[in-house]
């Protein structure tokens, strides 16, 4: 009997426990500092024309101002490029580096020295004004860059979910080409994470199709992982 009790009031409390965490509402915003560095290490599978290709490059973002209204200037520099074939690796030099001016809720404002037909910021996925919960939706059109077209981004906040040391939060993301007819145009599906305290990425697993590169005589489709280092 007492074992009874016991288990029946562990399931209450658990029960309990998982109904605050889905009903918790968060504030979502960017809250850095200039200097603050972010580094990370993206990784692309790709299916090019049947030959798998892996591509790796690391990334730091630099906060270089935080201005007066709220928006932040980062420096984005990408480093050496690795692409690998099979066992054979080509290394390519760094690109010029970008500067990205964020809307405090993380939308993109300005970009400078962008490169490439598909915009660098195609899963940018800026909060909403409002705090959200488990379960809430938002969306988001991207301007394309350098006459790629338009994106249209949706967003799900999942939950929290520990990635390393941070209590991140998960969120759904889709992308899609505006009024692209199906089966064409670019497409994208995954999940970010975000730290809650800074608003910065964590970590990121998206599957993309149909996506332009520059020099590519194709789109290609595959994955594209990016992860927080230090």
């Amino acid at each position: 009997m007492k074992r009874a009790i016991r288990a029946t009031l562990l399931t209450a409390c658990a029960l309990m426990s998982l109904s605050a965490a889905f009903s918790q509402e968060y504030t979502l915003k960017l809250n850095v500092k200039e200097g603050d560095v972010f580094k990370y290490k993206m990784t692309m599978d790709i299916d090019f024309g049947g030959q798998a290709v892996t591509v790796t490059m690391p990334l730091t973002n630099k906060v270089l101002k935080v201005e007066e209204n709220g928006n932040i200037v980062v420096e984005s520099a990408a480093g050496e490029m690795v692409i690998k074939f099979g066992d054979q690796e080509m290394p390519q030099p760094a690109p010029p580096a970008s500067k990205i001016t964020y809307r405090p809720n993380g939308a993109i404002e300005k970009m400078e020295m962008a490169q490439g037909a598909l915009p660098t910021n195609s899963f940018n996925t800026p909060f909403p004004e409002k705090p959200v919960k488990a379960g809430d939706k938002w969306s988001h059109t991207v301007k394309g860059q350098n006459g790629a077209p338009d994106l249209v981004v949706n967003m799900e906040l999942v939950g929290v979910e520990k990635v390393g040391e941070i209590e991140a939060l998960k969120i759904k993301v889709s992308a899609r080409t505006v009024d692209a007819k199906e089966g064409e145009g670019f497409s994208g599906d995954g999940h970010t994470w975000f730290d809650p305290k800074t608003g910065m990425l964590v970590k990121s697993e998206m599957r993309i199709k149909g996506m332009p590169v520059e020099g590519a005589p194709m789109p290609i489709d595959g994955t594209m992982k990016m992860e927080m280092v230090k």
